[in-house]
């Protein structure tokens, strides 16, 4: 598991350490991976708020994404979780 974001190294270390993020959270500040997946919100230069579930081979396997305001439901990001595992 990572986090992707836009912002620089430098504020996810205080990030991370306030928020004790036990995977590692990468900095896309060329929108790169953001770009990539569709949610570069180009008038504003920042990401939509996303969540995606790739599996080991790189298959997109579930998605969501919305602006700020939306809220990320965990307990639906893990239900997915637990569908895919038991795919396996």
């Amino acid at each position: 598991m990572l986090a992707i974001s836009g912002d620089s190294p430098f504020c996810h270390e205080a990030y991370m350490k306030a928020r004790r993020f036990p995977f590692p959270l990468l900095s896309d500040v060329h929108r790169t991976a953001i770009a990539a997946y569709g949610v570069h919100d180009t008038e504003r230069n920042v990401a939509y708020r996303s969540t995606f579930v790739v599996d080991r081979a790189g298959n997109l396997r579930w998605g969501q994404a919305g602006d700020r305001q939306m809220v990320r439901e965990s307990a639906e990001i893990f239900r997915v979780l637990d569908v895919i595992a038991r795919l396996r």
